[in-house]
C-alpha cells in the first residue's frame, strides 16, 4: 500500500533523509518511531505530498507519489497540532471542507454525519471549536481527514495531549477504522502508543531505517520473553549477571531497581534452565515473567535515545 525506497531529502546542509524505506501493508495498522530529529515528520510531509523528496521513489497504493492529485484522493492527513477555524462548529469545519472537496450538498451532508458519528463528536458537533479540549480537536482532524473516505490514514502523534479516558476512546476509533480496512501509518515518540495500536513497525535514526517488520517478529529476534529476578543478598547480583550471560539460551542480563532482567527466547526449555542455574548461584526471593516490550525492542536498535 505504501512502499518509500531510498528516501533522501535535505533542508540546506541539513540531510534530514538518509536512504529511508519504509514498507506498510494494506488494511495494517504500522508504527514509524525514532528519536527526535530522526526523520519522522519530513517522511510523513512526503507521505502526504507537502514536501517532495531529492531522490528515492514513493508509490502510494501503486500510484508514483509525484502524481499529488491522484494520491492525496488516497489519503487522510492528521497532524500532530490541527489547525482549525476556531469560529467555526465541527459541523460547519466539515461543510467548508465538503466544498473544497466540490462535493455535492445531498451527499456532503450524508459523509458528514458519519464522519461525526465515526469520530464519536456528535454531542458537540454544533459547538464553537474554540470551546474544544485538546481531545475534541484531535476528532476534528480525525473527521477531516475521513470525510472523502481514504483508504490510507497518516496520522502524526495522534495520542499527544490527550487524557487517558480521551486517549483510551481515540485508541478505539484507531482500532475501528482498521477494522473498517482503512491502511494507517501512526508516526509516535510514545512506544506505548506504538505497542498498543500497531501490528508492524519502522525504527528510523539519523534519516535511515534501522529496522523494519512485524512487533512479534522482532520481540523473537530481541528475545520474546524476559524473566526477572530478586535475590537475597544484593552482592550476589552482579556475579549472577556474569553466570547467566555464560548461558547459551540467554540473549541477554541486565540489572534494574533490585531485580536482574534475563531475556530468552522459549519460555518452555529457557526459563527453567536459567532458573536452576541462578538458584545454584544465590538465593532467589522471586522471579516473575514479563513479555519483551516495543521500548526494549527499541533500545536495542536505536540506541535509547528517544523523546
Amino acid at each position: 500500500m505504501i512502499d518509500a525506497k531510498n528516501l533522501t531529502k535535505s533542508f540546506g546542509k541539513v540531510d534530514a533523509l538518509k536512504g529511508l524505506n519504509l514498507h506498510v501493508n494494506k488494511g495494517s495498522i504500522h508504527g514509524l518511531i525514532g528519536p527526535n530529529g530522526a526523520g519522522k515528520s519530513t517522511t510523513i510531509k512526503i507521505l502526504s505530498t507537502l514536501i517532495r523528496v531529492d531522490s528515492g521513489e514513493v508509490m502510494i497504493n501503486d500510484i508514483p507519489i509525484k502524481r499529488g492529485v491522484s494520491v492525496r484522493s488516497l489519503i487522510g492527513v492528521v497532524p500532530e497540532t490541527p489547525r482549525l477555524h476556531e469560529d467555526k462548529s465541527a459541523r460547519s469545519e466539515l461543510v467548508f471542507h465538503s466544498k473544497l472537496y466540490g462535493m455535492p450538498k445531498k451527499e456532503a451532508k450524508t459523509l458528514i454525519r458519519n464522519v461525526i458519528s465515526a469520530v464519536q463528536l456528535e454531542d458537540a458537533a454544533d459547538r464553537l471549536i474554540r470551546g474544544y479540549s485538546t481531545g475534541m480537536k484531535k476528532r476534528v482532524a480525525l473527521a477531516l481527514a475521513l470525510l472523502h473516505d481514504p483508504e490510507i490514514l497518516l496520522l502524526d502523534e495522534p495520542m499527544s495531549g490527550l487524557d487517558p479516558v480521551i486517549r483510551k476512546q481515540f485508541k478505539e476509533t484507531i482500532l475501528d477504522l482498521k477494522e473498517m480496512g482503512k491502511t494507517i501509518l501512526v508516526s509516535d515518540h510514545d512506544l506505548y502508543t506504538v505497542e498498543e495500536l500497531c501490528d508492524s513497525v519502522t525504527i528510523i535514526q539519523d534519516g535511515k531505517t534501522v529496522v523494519e517488520d512485524t512487533i512479534e517478529s522482532l520481540r523473537n529476534k530481541t528475545g520474546s520473553i524476559a524473566i526477572e529476578i530478586k535475590v537475597s543478598d544484593d552482592s550476589t547480583m552482579d556475579g549472577l549477571e556474569s553466570k547467566l550471560t555464560s548461558l547459551d539460551c540467554v540473549t541477554d542480563v541486565s540489572q534494574k531497581r533490585g531485580w536482574v532482567i534475563v531475556k530468552v527466547r522459549d519460555s518452555k526449555t529457557d526459563i527453567p534452565v536459567v532458573i536452576h542455574t541462578a538458584s545454584n548461584h544465590t538465593d532467589i526471593l522471586e522471579a516473575r515473567q514479563t513479555k519483551i516490550t516495543l521500548e526494549d525492542i527499541f533500545l536495542k536498535y536505536a540506541g535509547g535515545h528517544h523523546g
